[in-house]
């Protein structure tokens, strides 16, 4: 072989060993950072079978039953009698009783036809209330309530790590929390979402979406979004849901004790039935404590399904600035 191919042949091989040598630094050191551990924290509970009872806003006007066949059988109309003046009766014009003879006046006639009058028109408007009583509150409700349908909630605020004693206050709340019962998951969601409104102070970013989907799906799509939070974390060092009667709690070994926190993250899932008020994208610091009322004022009734994570749950553990904006891309600075 040729001096110069030899030559190029050997500047070729100690480039590529030298490119080889760089990558497998750079895979190491990101298998690294991925493996590096991590804590989270979740509560929740609920069941998406469908209610068994008819959820209702307010109590509806009574309404009369068709009768068979399909036609509207109206209340009965009680007669009001009406005095007739007897033959050959005159009465005067300037109205009161005729002289010599029996019989009343005009004026008490014309009060007469009025109050029938008016009996009637009341009447009338009854039958029209009871036959439209559909298209009135109740109908105002169906129109936005569907058994069928579900809506999610997904709001998620990120803080700065300062906030320690919010991860305290949601350990205490994990601990004193109900998740098997709607009130118990009710008064979970007003916790959570009254601690995150008493920390604004510490508020960076944050983010909101809601869709609304049939019921048969819906599960499956609330499992998906809060798997997809809770492997953003390495251990699980809080937990409590559904059936689950006592507190889960584990010891968390920080891998890097020298970093520093600068983040916490909450996301606050709820499925619930169609007809709540609508949560509005949140691009500020008003908009996030709007949403955190509208999400924490559901009632047990309409709460379907809940999940509460949030990360890191250890007070040691770190968030970074890099992993806060490479796991939850989608935040908004507020």
């Amino acid at each position: 072989m040729a001096p110069p191919a030899k030559t190029l042949l050997r500047r070729t091989a100690s480039c590529s060993l030298a490119l080889g040598l760089a990558l497998g630094a750079v895979a190491f050191d990101g298998a690294e950072a991925w493996a590096r551990r991590s804590s989270g924290g979740r509560i929740g509970g609920g069941s998406f079978r469908a209610p068994s009872r008819s959820y209702t806003p307010a109590p509806s006007p009574r309404t009369y039953s068709p009768a068979p066949g399909g036609y509207y059988s109206p209340p009965p109309v009680m007669p009001v009698p009406v005095p007739i003046p007897g033959p050959g009766y005159y009465p005067p014009v300037g109205g009161g009783y005729a002289v010599g003879g029996p019989g009343i006046g005009l004026s008490s006639i014309l009060l007469i036809v009025v109050v029938v009058g008016a009996g009637f028109y009341v009447l009338r408007v009854i039958r029209r209330g009871a036959s439209g009583a559909v298209g009135g509150q109740d109908g105002a409700y169906a129109a936005g309530f569907d058994p069928d349908k579900v809506e999610i909630f997904r709001l998620q605020v990120a803080l700065l790590a300062s906030a320690k004693q919010l991860q305290r206050d949601l350990t205490r709340i994990a601990e004193e929390a109900d998740t098997t019962t709607p009130e118990g998951l009710a008064r979970l969601n007003q916790e959570v979402s009254l601690a995150l409104l008493r920390n604004p102070e510490f508020w960076v970013y944050a983010k909101s979406d809601q869709q609304i989907l049939p019921r048969l799906t819906a599960e499956s799509q609330f499992n998906r979004l809060a798997l997809t939070e809770r492997t953003k974390y390495t251990d699980e060092t809080v937990s409590r849901s559904g059936e689950q009667s006592a507190l889960v709690k584990k010891t968390f070994v920080n891998d890097n004790p020298d970093e520093t926190a600068e983040y916490i993250v909450v996301t606050i899932l709820v499925a619930s039935e169609s007809g709540v008020p609508t949560l509005e994208e949140v691009r500020s610091s008003d908009q996030l404590r709007q949403a955190l009322a509208t999400i924490g004022s559901l009632s047990g009734e309409q709460i379907v399904a809940l999940e509460i994570i949030w990360s890191p749950s250890d007070e040691k553990d770190t968030l970074t600035a890099e992993e806060l904006l490479t796991q939850y891309t989608d935040l908004v600075r507020i």
